[in-house]
């Protein structure tokens, strides 16, 4: 049930259908039935055309595409299988170290390392091989969420745990990490170390230390990658070539190449020439042909055919990329802005970065 699909116009129309005849039976009885039932009957009627309102909006930005994803957008709960570093102990007798055909997805709590951050939980996709190979180590794949957002998101409407599990059945098998990139939902950092929040330097000496130090993770750049949607698409690409030697490949889908940030970039950065050379070595299409020699991760960059701005600045980061040497891929899918775009742009994104990994394993 959980599985159901709230998406598909069937469902949409079966909600409107019921919230219709929830309003039918308000008039038509008006008078005749008593008093608290006809309270109830049309309180139900203003419930069933909200729910059905709510998800003719939900179908367009594709957020929460199953009936468990709503549940657990509603209870701060998902409808995965969370698990507890505890459970991976090999003293463990839970359940937990039994075999996972579809994977599993651990809560992982994060402490803060002096990143001054705040301590945090990432939500990580462990592939079935995970608990079938315990001797075997894994690469790792970090994906950030956007601005409104959270790391559930990516379990929700990205469907990241399906994508995962479609290339470890392909026998690819990669850990989606889905670290806290913000304090709350509404709250956009835009992953730079600014005045107010060190959002680069909680993922750089938080999150990845307390992975590779908890998980089997396959050490080594070329294991290691980064990847985001929206905002976290301009996080992705801005931490991955400002940390070249840390991240072999970048995933980019649908990010702008400057930060932007609600309250206007003051407040993120300050005032003065300092703020305005933070703001600089933050804009990836600004300081990307300065960053002379080194380590080239490769780039897959991914975006909406109608997401105009964005767009814009997609192609024209790609021409930057390519004219300084980097392997560099363009991805233009019919689409705007909403999940609609990033479900499939990750699904054949993570299979690109998966089989590229196998096959340098291999070499």
């Amino acid at each position: 049930m959980s599985g159901l699909s709230v998406l598909s116009g069937g469902f949409i129309g079966a909600l409107f259908a019921a919230a219709t005849a929830a309003w039918v039976a308000v008039t038509r009885t008006f008078g005749r039935w008593p008093r608290p039932t006809r309270v109830v009957i049309f309180f139900l009627a203003i419930m069933l055309t909200i729910a059905a309102a709510a998800d003719v909006v939900n179908a367009y930005f594709s957020y929460l595409p199953r009936l468990g994803d709503v549940v657990g957008a509603a209870t701060e709960g998902g409808s995965d299988v969370r698990l507890r570093t505890a459970d991976l102990r090999p003293s463990a007798t839970s359940a937990a170290l039994r075999s996972h055909p579809h994977g599993a997805v651990l809560a992982l709590p994060v402490p803060d390392r002096d990143s001054g951050f705040g301590a945090t939980t990432a939500l990580v996709y462990l592939p079935p091989q995970y608990f079938d190979r315990p001797q075997s180590h894994f690469p790792v794949l970090y994906l950030i969420h956007g601005s409104p957002g959270i790391p559930a998101d990516w379990l929700r409407g990205g469907q990241a745990a399906d994508a995962g599990d479609r290339v470890a059945s392909a026998g690819h098998p990669v850990i989606i990490v889905m670290p806290r990139m913000s304090h709350g939902w509404l709250d956009d950092p835009e992953c730079v170390d600014g005045v107010g929040e060190h959002v680069e330097t909680h993922l750089l000496r938080d999150v990845i230390p307390t992975v590779e130090s908890t998980l089997r993770v396959e050490p080594g750049w070329t294991n290691r990658g980064i990847a985001g949607m929206s905002a976290g698409g301009y996080c992705a690409l801005n931490i991955g070539l400002r940390n070249r030697s840390v991240f072999g490949s970048i995933i980019d889908m649908s990010g702008l190449t400057r930060p932007t940030h609600a309250g206007g970039l003051r407040s993120l950065f300050g005032a003065g020439p300092q703020a305005q050379a933070a703001e600089i070595a933050n804009s990836p299409d600004l300081y990307v042909g300065g960053l002379g020699p080194g380590p080239r991760p490769q780039i897959w960059l991914d975006v909406g055919r109608h997401d105009h701005t964005v767009a814009i600045a997609i192609y024209h980061m790609h021409d930057l990329l390519d004219a300084n040497g980097y392997p560099v891929q363009l991805h233009v899918r019919s689409g705007v802005h909403t999940f609609t775009v990033w479900r499939p742009a990750f699904r054949d994104a993570l299979s690109w970065f998966a089989d590229d990994v196998a096959r340098v394993s291999a070499a």
